[in-house]
């Protein structure tokens, strides 16, 4: 079982990063692994990363510590937001990073690139409380204007 999964982390390594540092995007890249390209959206379930293509740069949805928007059965005042807990990596650096969907910040900036929080789903029910392993955040990256 250990071989196996040993195996399965270092298809998964490979299929994502080459000896250059750069993340590619491979088809079979694994479970938890998702490949994008900057200026594309993509969506991340938690604990799933990003490994945005041509770059050095992943993005790994933490968790959802804030979800307060309001449920798609109620009339509200006001939209509600989500917070959406980041890691951002580039080389050896990392860097932790909130987002949020109604509130500032919406977009952040770390190692040269930009991510914008662009929506979290599934919208929430009055009567009841969204799982973590429901959430998916749908994000993008670019690269920062100078």
């Amino acid at each position: 079982m250990r071989v196996a999964l040993s195996a399965a982390a270092l298809f998964t390594l490979l299929a994502c990063s080459s000896a250059t540092g750069l993340a590619r995007c491979e088809p079979g890249a694994g479970n938890g692994v998702v490949c994008a390209r900057l200026g594309e959206e993509f969506d991340l379930r938690l604990n799933e990363t990003a490994y945005i293509a041509n770059t050095s740069l992943s993005i790994q949805a933490v968790a959802v510590p804030e979800d307060s928007r309001c449920p798609t059965d109620v009339v509200c005042a006001w939209a509600g937001n989500a917070r959406v807990s980041l890691m951002l990596r580039e080389g050896a650096n990392a860097d932790a990073a909130d987002v949020n969907s109604t509130l500032e910040p919406r977009v952040v900036s770390r190692f040269g690139y930009t991510v914008e929080l662009i929506d979290v789903r599934p919208g929430r029910i009055s009567t009841q409380t969204v799982p973590p392993e429901a959430y998916v955040v749908r994000l993008v990256a670019r690269r920062a204007s100078s």
